[in-house]
Protein backbone atom coordinates (compact mmCIF):
# COMPACT_ATOMS: atom_id res chain seq x y z
CA UNK A 1 0.00 0.00 0.00
CA UNK A 2 1.10 3.43 -0.58
CA UNK A 3 0.23 7.17 0.73
CA UNK A 4 0.13 9.66 -1.40
CA UNK A 5 0.65 13.48 -0.35
CA UNK A 6 -0.13 16.27 -2.56
CA UNK A 7 -0.19 19.31 -1.88
CA UNK A 8 -1.91 21.39 -4.90
CA UNK A 9 -2.68 25.21 -4.82
CA UNK A 10 -6.31 25.97 -3.22
CA UNK A 11 -8.28 27.11 -6.55
CA UNK A 12 -7.23 23.68 -7.74
CA UNK A 13 -8.53 21.68 -4.83
CA UNK A 14 -12.25 21.34 -5.37
CA UNK A 15 -11.22 19.77 -9.03
CA UNK A 16 -8.80 17.54 -7.92
CA UNK A 17 -11.05 16.05 -4.95
CA UNK A 18 -13.87 15.77 -6.88
CA UNK A 19 -11.26 14.10 -9.59
CA UNK A 20 -10.80 11.56 -7.17
CA UNK A 21 -14.01 10.54 -6.05
CA UNK A 22 -15.12 10.61 -9.21
CA UNK A 23 -12.37 7.76 -9.62
CA UNK A 24 -13.43 5.82 -6.74
CA UNK A 25 -10.61 7.03 -4.47
CA UNK A 26 -10.95 8.21 -0.77
CA UNK A 27 -9.25 11.68 0.14
CA UNK A 28 -8.60 13.61 3.18
CA UNK A 29 -8.31 17.62 2.58
CA UNK A 30 -6.39 20.56 4.95
CA UNK A 31 -4.99 23.82 4.45
CA UNK A 32 -1.57 24.07 4.57
CA UNK A 33 0.90 26.96 3.93
CA UNK A 34 3.79 27.15 1.64
CA UNK A 35 6.90 29.04 3.09
CA UNK A 36 8.32 29.78 -0.09
CA UNK A 37 5.40 31.87 -1.21
CA UNK A 38 3.18 32.36 1.87
CA UNK A 39 0.05 31.30 -0.14
CA UNK A 40 -2.40 28.75 1.28
CA UNK A 41 -2.82 25.47 -0.52
CA UNK A 42 -4.64 22.46 0.16
CA UNK A 43 -2.86 19.48 0.91
CA UNK A 44 -4.66 15.90 -0.02
CA UNK A 45 -3.99 12.21 1.61
CA UNK A 46 -4.96 9.30 -0.64
CA UNK A 47 -4.28 5.74 0.69
CA UNK A 48 -3.92 3.56 -2.26
CA UNK A 49 -2.80 0.03 -3.63
CA UNK A 50 0.66 -0.10 -5.33
CA UNK A 51 -1.22 -1.15 -8.67
CA UNK A 52 -3.75 2.81 -8.43
CA UNK A 53 -0.90 4.76 -7.96
CA UNK A 54 -0.03 6.17 -11.47
CA UNK A 55 -3.92 6.09 -12.08
CA UNK A 56 -4.24 9.05 -9.00
CA UNK A 57 -0.87 10.65 -10.48
CA UNK A 58 -2.91 10.79 -14.08
CA UNK A 59 -5.61 12.52 -12.09
CA UNK A 60 -3.63 15.03 -10.42
CA UNK A 61 -1.96 15.85 -13.35
CA UNK A 62 -4.59 15.90 -15.41
CA UNK A 63 -6.90 18.52 -12.71
CA UNK A 64 -3.88 20.63 -10.98
CA UNK A 65 -2.49 23.62 -12.93
CA UNK A 66 1.38 25.22 -13.02
CA UNK A 67 0.43 29.48 -12.55
CA UNK A 68 2.98 32.55 -12.60
CA UNK A 69 3.02 34.36 -8.70
CA UNK A 70 4.80 37.08 -7.24
CA UNK A 71 6.81 36.19 -4.27
CA UNK A 72 8.06 38.80 -1.55
CA UNK A 73 11.61 37.67 -2.48
CA UNK A 74 11.60 37.62 -6.28
CA UNK A 75 9.77 39.49 -9.38
CA UNK A 76 8.12 36.34 -10.67
CA UNK A 77 8.33 32.72 -9.48
CA UNK A 78 6.28 29.36 -11.00
CA UNK A 79 3.91 27.76 -8.77
CA UNK A 80 4.39 24.22 -9.55
CA UNK A 81 0.84 22.27 -10.24
CA UNK A 82 1.33 20.27 -7.43
CA UNK A 83 3.95 18.34 -5.68
CA UNK A 84 3.71 14.57 -4.20
CA UNK A 85 5.30 12.49 -2.41
CA UNK A 86 4.22 8.68 -2.59
CA UNK A 87 4.96 7.08 0.82
CA UNK A 88 5.06 3.41 1.41
CA UNK A 89 2.22 2.50 4.17
CA UNK A 90 2.44 -0.14 6.59
CA UNK A 91 -1.00 -0.45 7.69
CA UNK A 92 -4.50 1.43 6.42
CA UNK A 93 -7.40 1.32 8.73
CA UNK A 94 -11.02 2.95 8.13
CA UNK A 95 -12.54 2.63 11.48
Amino acid sequence: MKLIITVVQNKDADEVVDALVSAEFRATRFASTGGFLRRGNTTIMIGVQDQQVEQVLDIIREEARTRAAQSENEADAQTAAATVFVLDLEEYQRL
